[in-house]
């Protein structure tokens, strides 16, 4: 990694540092295998709304410490206190008020401006396998796994899943995952394209940080433009996406940042961008 602009923990669940325009952000409990609490679910929450809320960031990359990604809810801590699945989830107050499984983690996720790599260092299982597809690139080390593992506990994934992983990996991957629970390592996990490149695992940070820095010397507006683009795409809003793109189209040709692409390939030279 690079060497970082700032360094600080958002608790001592989460780690968050900022360097070269990509912040990092880092789940810090590995006794736990990263496991989310109350207090990691928020800290890492708000780690996701101040990286999309400093301009400076363009790209933010999601990993774990220790020999996990994340283990999902914290078994003692949430759901076996009687809390319910997904600690930050709300309960509905009437019969005909539904819940909803989008806590505030994943809201930040699905809204966040800035592209999200997940660099899985190790076991994703239930939610923490829910958050790797919240993000817009999945990279793994070679001891990745990844488990829909819900129905294991007799109970099912949330509408993350159901909405992204078919997406993602095709429906009958999605099912079979979905179905049986069971665990799947790197190498099926880049076959079936739920992640995008396999490194050795004292290179994978440092893999997603030249995949973050690609990302974050791009012109932001249009990294953000394509961000949305994507979006849509995924969820099926085609009507619209052609509109959105001609506009866009249209409003970056005006930038400065496109002005600066085009003196900078005429002059040989990297460009410098600052998002207007």
């Amino acid at each position: 990694m690079s060497t970082s602009q700032s360094d600080n923990k958002m608790s001592d669940t989460v780690l968050y540092s900022v360097a070269d325009h990509v912040a990092t952000i880092t789940m810090n409990r590995p006794e736990r295998h990263n496991a989310l609490n109350h207090e990691s679910y928020a800290a890492t929450t708000d780690a996701f709304n101040k990286a999309n809320a400093d301009q400076q960031v363009r790209c933010i990359i999601f990993t774990g410490a220790g020999r996990s990604f994340c283990s999902g809810d914290d078994v003692v801590e949430i759901m076996a206190s009687g809390d319910g699945l997904k600690g930050a989830l709300k309960k509905p107050e009437a019969k005909d008020t539904p819940a909803t499984t989008n806590p505030p983690l994943a809201v930040a996720m699905r809204t966040s401006r800035c592209p999200i790599i997940a660099a899985v260092n190790g076991a994703a299982v239930g939610f923490g396998m829910e958050l790797t597809l919240l993000a817009d690139i999945r990279v793994a080390s070679e001891t990745a796994r990844f488990s829909e593992m819900f129905v294991r506990r007799g109970i099912i994934a949330t509408h993350i899943s159901y909405d992204l992983l078919p997406n993602i990996v095709g429906p009958a991957m999605a099912a079979e995952m979905l179905l049986t629970g069971e665990m799947i390592n790197a190498e099926k996990a880049l076959a079936c394209g739920l992640v995008s490149e396999i490194t050795e695992p004292d290179a994978l940070l440092t893999h997603a940080d030249k995949l973050a820095a690609a990302i974050a010397e791009n012109p932001p507006l249009a990294v953000q433009r394509a961000k949305v683009g994507l979006a849509m795409k995924r969820d099926h809003q085609l009507a619209e996406l052609d509109h959105y793109l001609s506009l866009s189209l249209s409003d970056l040709s005006r930038t400065k940042d496109h002005q600066e692409s085009v003196a900078a390939f005429l002059e040989k030279r990297a460009g410098k961008y600052i998002g207007e």
